[in-house]
């Protein structure tokens, strides 16, 4: 499912506040302070139940109110739903007048942020990758969630036993630890191949309209497994036993796997500008997110906040006609409307909104 119209209630700077969604992309602009940001918030709250900007959702009920409210509908199945934030009091969440997890919410309305640390996907530690690769496969199968949940689970028991300096009790969690890694390992790198090929394909017609965007093509993206896939899971836990042993913890598996970017064998984030590895970025979570859309039969809402920041005039010329190639409901944020009559708004399916004339 993904929201056709939102309506806001005591939210941030916004009093009141509805919104009748693009099914594929929408731009916000205005300037600094006006509530761009706060309304791909929304956005966010009523698909996943946080905040990509703080963990105090009180602070997000404006001032003098005593709650927020988020409503959102979905005109393809018409389903309603509706978040709620009150004053010391945790956050409810129902659909169809029915109450939900956030675990049952973010499965019912997918949606993704491109975040400052998503821009530079690339400088940041492996855990970050990791998490956002595995943020799309929980929500979209239930078959990884429950591997990811038995791998972790046998995991944190087999360090138990390392810390307390006992090796037989921890090999006797290695035939689970193997089971549910190995199939994690094959759902994670059967995503990375088959969403390169859609960016491979989005970046080759980006190539044709702008020259500028061959440098995003040939770059080798591909999983780092966190042992050696030649040999087997089972394998690289006996041959690094008496480490673990030493270091009381698990130094091989999954949980230490990265994905990487290269380009004629150096990594993007020592060639890229930070401009070249922002639209990296932005072209790979589109990618991804069409995979999830056509993979899992998804409707995956996906947000960008403050699209220039960072991108000069030739990265942003490059980033213009993606919008072809948007299929799922894409929501993103600028200071300024970078489009004017470079596009054509009925062709790309692009529905402009100038915050400051929404209030």
């Amino acid at each position: 499912m993904a929201f056709s119209k939102i309506d806001l209630r005591n939210f941030r700077c916004f009093d009141s506040l509805s919104i009748d969604l693009s099914s594929k992309s929408n731009l916000f602009y205005g300037k600094n302070g006006c509530g761009k940001t706060s309304i791909l918030e929304s956005i966010y709250i009523a698909s996943s139940g946080r905040s990509f900007r703080t963990s105090n959702l009180e602070s997000l009920i404006r001032q003098g109110s005593e709650a927020f409210n988020i409503r959102a509908y979905d005109d393809n199945t018409g389903s309603i739903l509706e978040v709620n934030k009150a004053q010391t009091k945790p956050i409810n969440i129902k659909i169809n007048n029915s109450k939900v997890t956030i675990s049952e919410l973010a499965r019912a309305f997918p949606s993704f942020s491109i975040d400052s640390k998503t821009f530079f996907y690339n400088d940041n530690a492996p855990e970050y990758r990791r998490k956002q690769l595995d943020r799309g496969l929980f929500i979209a199968s239930t078959d990884y969630a429950k591997d990811w949940f038995g791998y972790f689970r046998s995991l944190k028991q087999r360090n138990s036993a390392l810390k307390l300096g006992d090796m037989a009790q921890a090999k006797a969690y290695d035939p689970l630890l193997v089971e549910h890694g190995e199939r994690l390992n094959i759902l994670r790198e059967n995503l990375i191949t088959e969403v390169k090929k859609i960016y491979d394909e989005m970046v080759h017609g980006l190539a044709q309209e702008n020259r500028r965007a061959d440098i995003f093509s040939n770059i080798d993206i591909y999983l780092k497994p966190g042992f050696d896939n030649n040999t087997g899971l089972m394998e690289n836990l006996v041959k690094t036993s008496s480490i673990d042993l030493k270091r009381k913890i698990t130094t091989a598996g999954p949980h230490k796997a990265d994905i990487s970017f290269e380009s004629k064998g150096l990594l993007i984030k020592d060639i890229f500008s930070r401009g070249e590895q922002k639209l990296l970025s932005i072209l790979w979570s589109i990618s991804q997110n069409i995979y999830l859309g056509r993979a899992f039969n998804l409707s995956p809402i996906l947000l960008l906040d403050d699209l220039s920041s960072e991108l000069d005039a030739e990265m942003l010329e490059c980033f213009l006609p993606t919008l072809k190639y948007i299929e799922n409901r894409f929501v993103f944020s600028n200071i300024v409307d970078p489009f004017g009559s470079k596009i054509s708004i009925n062709e790309q399916s692009l529905k402009k909104f100038h915050v400051e004339q929404l209030k």
